[in-house]
Formats: C-alpha cells, sequence, structure tokens
C-alpha cells in the first residue's frame, strides 16, 4: 500500500469508534516502537488497534512521584471477585493501592492483568534468539528523558493480549482477536506519566506473528 495510502488508513481506524469527549492530542506509533506521555487527572488515554492483532504493553506513574508505579497484582487483589483478568470498571492501583486509572471502556475484553513483558533476557532463554526488539527495552527507552532505565519498568497491563489457561494451569500465548478501531479506554486518577511499547514481539503468537501500528488518544 503507497505510504499515503496507508497513512490514510491508519487514520481512519482511528476514528471507527465515538470519542465521547473533545481530543486534546492524537498520534500514531509505528510498529515495533514506542512512546510516553503526560496525561492529567481525569483525563482518558485511549489505545487503538489499527491494523489487528495488536498488543500494547502498558505502564503508568504517579507524575509528582515516579517511584509510584501501576502494581497489577494489588489490583487483582481489590478486584470484585478477585478475578485474574481486569475488565471494564475494575480500579488498577499503585504498589501503595492509590488509584491510578479505571478501566473505562473498550470493545474486546481480552487482556493479559500478570506476568512479565518480553524482553531481550526471556526471548533469549525462551527462543535462543540475542539482540531481539523488545517490549522492556522500548518502554525503558521511552522513560529515558525522566531519567529511568529498564530496572524502572514495572510489570505492564497488556490489552488485547490473549493467553489460554489449561486446567492444569499450563498457559498458551494465543493469537489476539482484536480487529482494526477496537480500543481501551483508561482514565486517570491522577497525573499519570504514561509509557508503553507498540510489542514488537515476532516469535510467538500474540501479535498474530507481525508487529503493526498503534494508535494513541487523550481526551477529557
Amino acid at each position: 500500500m503507497p505510504y499515503l495510502d496507508q497513512v490514510k488508513h491508519l487514520g481512519e481506524a482511528m476514528h471507527t469508534h465515538e470519542v465521547p469527549g473533545t481530543i486534546v492530542r492524537e498520534w500514531i506509533v509505528p510498529a515495533k516502537e514506542y512512546a510516553a506521555f503526560l496525561v492529567n487527572r481525569g483525563q482518558v488515554f485511549r489505545l487503538v488497534d489499527l491494523e489487528g492483532q495488536q498488543v500494547p504493553d502498558v505502564v503508568w506513574f504517579n507524575q509528582n512521584n515516579l517511584r509510584e508505579c501501576l502494581n497489577l497484582g494489588n489490583s487483582q487483589q481489590i478486584a470484585q471477585g478477585r478475578r485474574l483478568r481486569l475488565i471494564k470498571g475494575d480500579l488498577i492501583v499503585s504498589q501503595m493501592t492509590n488509584p491510578m486509572v479505571t478501566i473505562l471502556d473498550y470493545t474486546n475484553e481480552e487482556n493479559l492483568s500478570y506476568s512479565s513483558m518480553c524482553s531481550e533476557e526471556t526471548n533469549k532463554i525462551r527462543y535462543g534468539i540475542g539482540n531481539t526488539r523488545n517490549c522492556r527495552d522500548n518502554i525503558a527507552m521511552a522513560l529515558k528523558p525522566w531519567g529511568m532505565d529498564k530496572f524502572d519498568v514495572p510489570d505492564a497491563f497488556k490489552p488485547f493480549m490473549k493467553v489460554d489457561i489449561d486446567s492444569e494451569g499450563n498457559q498458551e500465548i494465543k493469537e489476539a482477536t482484536s480487529v482494526p478501531g477496537d480500543y481501551y479506554d483508561f482514565r486517570a486518577e491522577m497525573d499519570l506519566l504514561v509509557a508503553f511499547s507498540n510489542c514488537p514481539q515476532e516469535l510467538n503468537a500474540c501479535n498474530g506473528w507481525k508487529a503493526t501500528a498503534t494508535g494513541v488518544l487523550i481526551y477529557q
């Protein structure tokens, strides 16, 4: 597809679904790349799968105290019914259990609310391949302007990621079921620094074996 036609196509996918507010900013993050941005309390940030089957690994921090970040273990414990998967209306809290975001809405409920992200080290252990693009390094690069490195990156929330668990507890990564235009909306419950990796993993099925673009919208 010619470049200009591709940009138009992705822009149309960004607005497949109505935005229930005033858009403050929007942009496209290319396949395998990353972004970091500030979101004020009460604003909503939306991650949009522009081409289908793409997982964004997303983390966030308290703007006023970057030592405070999301904690998925705490978030699962306080979720109604103590579910493994977080759903619409659930809070994602920090390691101090302070509310950080509310999962406000989505068009595809699949997510991975536990487990770590892909990294250079885990890719080498799992697949025997070194020097791979990965989410931990991506997020670390996104956070570098704030003085952080990969040791500061917490476990990420992963919209659209599909992992099946059998009766014996074995896990299997499956192809994401999201389609172009599917989104996740997160409402900031405090002033946030958000960072995400447009997951570059192509050694397993999580992104349908091909990394693609993700759109970002901030609205209020």
